[in-house]
Parts: structure tokens; C-alpha cells; sequence
């Protein structure tokens, strides 16, 4: 397991970093909510994100590499950032609907 996590890709690194990010400045905005409205820090479900996040954008970072897509460090920085949307779409899709898509005429 310490092998492989030494021989990945530095894409999956920043990746990782980039959803590591925007967790951090997320924490970092908390200062600006009323007191009553801030999470509770001590609750270990807040902290779930700051671990799961990473792992999502790290891991879809890896499946381009994997597929032979040279990543540079911004790309894999914003592969990062955007990885929990992206999974969602994709998550949200149905591709057994069949429903066509309607486009206006003048489109």
C-alpha cells in the first residue's frame, strides 16, 4: 500500500490538494457566521468532508491518468476543486431515460 501511494501520480497529488483547499477556506470563512449559526467542530461527522473531498478529487485525478491523459498541475488543481460536482452530476444522471432532449428551433 506505501508503494503504490509513493509511485502516484504528482496530478493525484494536487488533485488531492486542490479539494483539501477548498475545505481548509471553508473552515476559514467560519469566523464570518454568527456565533449560533457555526458547526459544532467537535462533532466528528463536520470532519468527514476534510477526508472524503480529497479522496474524491484525488481519485478522479487518478482515473484521467489512468486513461492516459497527461494532466498539468493547474488542470489537476481544478480536477480537485470541482471533483464533488462533477460526481454528482454524473451520480445525478439516468441513462436508462430515454426522454429525448427538446431544443427551440431558433437554437
Amino acid at each position: 500500500m506505501g508503494e503504490f501511494i509513493v509511485h502516484l501520480s504528482p496530478a493525484v497529488w494536487f488533485a488531492f490538494s486542490g479539494a483539501l483547499a477548498v475545505k481548509l477556506l471553508e473552515l476559514a470563512e467560519l469566523h464570518k457566521l454568527p456565533k449560533l449559526e457555526r458547526p459544532d467542530l467537535k462533532d466528528w461527522l463536520y470532519w468527514v468532508p476534510f477526508i472524503t473531498m480529497p479522496f474524491l478529487g484525488g481519485g478522479l485525478a487518478y482515473a484521467y491518468v489512468a486513461s492516459g491523459t497527461n494532466l498539468s498541475p493547474i488542470l489537476a488543481i481544478n480536477i480537485g476543486v470541482s471533483a464533488p460536482l462533477v460526481l454528482r452530476a454524473m451520480a445525478q444522471a439516468n441513462p436508462l431515460d430515454a426522454s429525448p432532449v427538446i431544443t427551440p428551433e431558433d437554437a
